[in-house]
């Protein structure tokens, strides 16, 4: 997919779920850092298990190295390798033992990003501000004016392409720390595609994925002292886990707010749908919708889609076609999701008049074999 198609695709899924939340455009365009120092974002630096890169080094640890006692070490490095021992004669031995064990699975960066130990026999070490230390190597960026936002990540692809990671690196940050300030209606561009193409560079650029999982915990720490009138920052947490590939992260800050403070639960559902779903977390999600206020929301932002289709919003016929067509499927999608969800938690009399009236707003045969199998219970594919 071309990438400006990428970017109106993502103003567009901003547009729906902004609707969709009651949001007004000033919380919506609110930059989530408030400081004069738009470093500060970097400033938390991640404790305990969010030291764990990987979904699978949280699994190990949570589920065997946790309970385990006597000499023991996890080791991780920043290119996101990872191992641990246990039941060792000593701790001299265990430390040794799990930096040997984590360099064999970190070859490809053993030179410049070594496996450390971050936990000894259940105590984790305290390093350093990682993130300010990449700060302080990377050059300084200052974009030409007028400022071009599409250009300049499209630069920042290119930078990455001739393997100038630094620099790649400098104008992702910039663009995350200022875009909202040259246009507001960046935000989803932003959450999505901004954070996406940084979560790449990521991959083969290690402290990229580094300073992502230091703006995640920032976005953590600040949503557990104040979850309220926060939307822009939950938005942020959720996609930069999302990018991350840290979802659990959002279940376990969802279930958090469940617990304490079900009021913002209920004014932020629709940003933890896809995690609810992806972890099957469907008793939980049952709590929050409300089929025919949601099913009312999705024809209305379906609504405005094909009129801005027709209106040719997003210029010549062919891109308007694209458009509609994910417009449509994401439609299709979400109705069958939720007729799907009721269905699973024994709503089904709930289910069968949500189809009723679905089947009048789309005359698909894909739509019609959706919400059919939906009735069954199975959740439809991924969009």
């Amino acid at each position: 997919m071309k990438p400006l198609l990428l970017l109106v695709l993502a103003m567009l899924v901003f547009s729906s779920t902004a609707k969709a939340s009651s949001q007004t455009s000033v919380e919506v365009g609110k930059l989530p850092n408030t400081s004069d120092n738009p470093n500060t974002i970097f400033d938390s630096v991640p404790q305990v298990t969010d030291l764990l890169i990987t979904f699978k080094a949280l699994d190990a640890y949570e589920n065997s190295y946790r309970t385990e006692t006597g000499f023991k070490s996890f080791a991780q490095s920043e290119g996101g390798a990872w191992a641990y021992v246990t039941r060792r004669n000593s701790q001299e031995t265990a430390n040794l033992d799990v930096l040997n064990a984590c360099q064999k699975y970190n070859l490809k960066y053993a030179a410049i990003f070594p496996c450390k130990l971050i936990n000894v026999s259940g105590s984790w070490l305290d390093y350093p501000n990682r993130a300010r230390e990449i700060l302080d190597f990377l050059p300084v960026f200052v974009p030409e004016k007028p400022i071009d936002l599409r250009q300049l990540s499209n630069n920042a692809s290119e930078d990455m392409q001739n393997k100038d990671y630094p620099m790649a690196l400098a104008k992702r940050v910039w663009f995350h720390q200022h875009a909202l300030e040259v246009d507001e209606h960046y935000f989803a561009v932003r959450l999505s595609f901004g954070l996406m193409a940084w979560a790449e560079l990521g991959e083969v650029y290690p402290p990229a994925k580094t300073l992502l999982r230091y703006l995640a915990n920032n976005a953590k720490s600040r949503l557990m002292n104040d979850p309220t009138h926060a939307y822009p920052l939950i938005h942020e947490y959720v996609a930069t886990n999302r990018a991350l590939e840290r979802t659990e992260q959002s279940l376990s800050f969802f279930n958090w707010l469940d617990s304490y403070h079900p009021d913002v639960a209920v004014k932020h559902f629709h940003i933890f749908e896809d995690v609810l779903t992806e972890h099957e977390q469907f008793a939980l999600y049952n709590k929050y919708i409300r089929p025919n206020v949601d099913f009312s929301q999705m024809v209305s932002t379906y609504a405005w889609s094909i009129d801005a289709n027709k209106r040719g919003v997003y210029g010549d016929k062919e891109k308007s076609q694209e458009m509609l067509d994910f417009d449509t499927s994401t439609f299709i999608y979400n109705v069958s999701r939720l007729v799907a969800i009721l269905v699973i938690n024994g709503r089904s009399e709930e289910a069968d008049s949500l189809v009723e009236k679905a089947q009048l707003e789309l005359d698909s045969n894909a739509f019609i074999t959706s919400l059919h199998n939906a009735l069954d219970g199975a959740l439809p594919k991924t969009r």
